[in-house]
């Protein structure tokens, strides 16, 4: 398989639909990611639950690209929301929102605004029923477009800036009381612990019932996810191994990976899924360099079609049974500084077509 990650956004005019397939049908592509609710909640399809920004854009890319045989998946970002432009779900259901360490709901301190008032955001705890209710409502919505599936994104707690920062909603602590009988605060470092099964059992409980939502309507469930499954875990409770079992494939993340690693990590991510999942890993398809150090082992600062193709290549042989593109903007969009390359795009093209991804 190969798929391509397709944002969206409210500017985009409606005549992009035909340049947008043309484009990822030249390149090869049997499955788009198309961004159908964004991480400030609003969703690019008219709805009559959440805001949307719709333009047409999102039905005529569905439309054109069943009819050059190319499956789309609706890609929901879960549990982020804007701050500024209020959700009437969270105006409605405030304590939703993630408490943080000293007692502060999202209202009061929103998500990494310690960190930098840059990045201040609201987010929902997947512990709230009301919201995963709300979720579930949307994929109703959106199975009267042919979709292939939904993929589900930001389906994790932020990362913490400071250990172990979220949640401490009321259901959270009350999970904690109900099933261990301890409470915070606590300087016991066990009992903290003992906590993170409590968070990681929020986002698999969550996985599970939008899956089980989505394949009652007769739709795939895909999740993208962190790269190494103990970062994962520690890093925002995302315990994949564990709820890949309720998915139809899975999209572990190989940004900047070396090829040596994505061999490394795409083994590991197929032994600790069940048998047969496909691994599907996300590479990224634009000239950036964010986290990579030169002359590591497990980085690179390497970019282009080679860096890519050799990618996909280890992971194949490791295991994977395709890979994603992040994103088509920078491929295809030569006005955006990080962009790949025209000449680059052709060289993909060829080298993902030698080694099978590419269906031309």
């Amino acid at each position: 398989m190969l798929s391509v990650y397709v944002p969206l956004s409210e500017d985009m005019l409606l005549s992009l639909a035909d340049e947008i397939v043309e484009n990822i049908k030249w390149l090869g592509v049997d499955n788009i990611l198309l961004l159908t609710k964004n991480t400030k909640g609003k969703v690019f399809y008219p709805s009559g639950i959440a805001p949307s920004r719709s333009t047409g854009l999102f039905e005529a890319i569905i439309d054109k690209a069943g009819d050059e045989g190319i499956e789309v998946n609706a890609w929901l970002c879960l549990f982020e929301e804007d701050m500024h432009d209020v959700n009437p779900i969270v105006k409605e259901h405030p304590d939703i929102l993630l408490v943080n360490r000293y007692g502060k709901s999202n209202w009061e301190q929103p998500t990494w605004s310690d960190m930098d008032p840059k990045y201040s955001t609201f987010w929902v705890c997947p512990s709230s029923q009301v919201y995963l209710d709300y979720l579930g409502r949307i994929i109703e919505e959106l199975v009267r477009y042919k979709l292939r599936g939904i993929h589900m994104d930001y389906v994790r707690y932020p990362e913490a800036v400071e250990g172990r920062y979220y949640c401490y909603c009321h259901r959270c602590l009350r999970k904690f009381r109900e099933q261990y009988g301890y409470k915070f605060p606590t300087r016991e470092v066990i009992h903290i612990r003992y906590y993170v099964s409590i968070l990681t059992e929020n986002v698999t409980n969550a996985v599970k019932a939008l899956s089980d939502k989505a394949r009652a309507h007769g739709l795939h469930s895909s999740a993208y996810v962190f790269t190494d499954y103990v970062t994962a875990i520690e890093a925002c409770y995302q315990d994949w191994p564990a709820f890949s079992r309720y998915l139809d494939y899975l999209i572990p993340t190989l940004y900047e990976v070396s090829p040596s690693h994505a061999r490394r990590l795409v083994s590991r991510a197929v032994d600790v899924t069940p048998e047969g999942l496909p691994i599907i890993p996300a590479v990224y398809a634009n000239r950036m360099v964010r986290r990579a150090v030169k002359g590591t082992e497990r980085w690179t600062t390497k970019r282009g079609a080679d860096y890519i193709a050799e990618l996909a290549k280890a992971s194949l042989e490791a295991g994977a049974k395709g890979i994603a593109l992040f994103n088509y903007a920078t491929m295809f969009n030569q006005s955006l500084p990080m962009s790949l390359r025209k000449e680059d795009l052709v060289e993909l093209r060829k080298k993902l077509a030698e080694i099978g991804l590419a269906q031309l």
